[in-house]
């Protein structure tokens, strides 16, 4: 159980295991979703000024990293994190390869070209979560004064 900020006398269970599954579940359609978005969106470029800007990265970037902090936001876990960076690859697994819509995970390579955007997504969809799993966990840890917790 971990106390919610702002009021000090509630609880939210994220130990056991229906809060852990329910975790779990929300992540697993958040995954859904990012690999849908970033795998029909990474190729999408935008020319604004004569600069050809890779629009669908910085959309998929700007997706992931907020359904990252939703995950954290709404479970108080990281557990959610880890998994959707889990998830992230296996369900991509159909856009493998060479060929019309593949190359999006590695070898990244349609007709000998290799193709950056598709490990660009592939870091950005499996890599971030873990980076933002990190930088909470740092957070968590760095010292200084602790708030005092109150049991029950």
């Amino acid at each position: 159980m971990t106390t919610t900020p702002g009021e000090p006398g509630r609880q939210v269970d994220t130990q056991s295991l229906a809060a852990r599954m329910s975790q779990v579940a929300l992540a697993f359609v958040i995954a859904v979703l990012s690999v849908v978005l970033l795998v029909t969106t990474h190729r999408v470029r935008l020319a604004l000024g004569g600069v050809d800007l890779p629009a669908g990265l910085l959309f998929g970037t700007a997706f992931q990293v907020t359904a990252c902090v939703f995950l954290y936001a709404a479970t108080g876990s990281r557990l959610p994190l880890v998994v959707l960076g889990s998830l992230w690859g296996l369900l991509a697994m159909p856009f493998l390869g060479r060929g019309v819509g593949g190359g999006v995970l590695f070898p990244a390579v349609i007709g000998d070209q290799v193709q950056l955007s598709g490990w660009i997504v592939q870091g950005i969809g499996v890599l971030l979560p873990f980076a933002m799993a990190l930088v909470i966990t740092a957070l968590r840890r760095r010292p200084g004064p602790r708030p005092s917790r109150r049991s029950r």
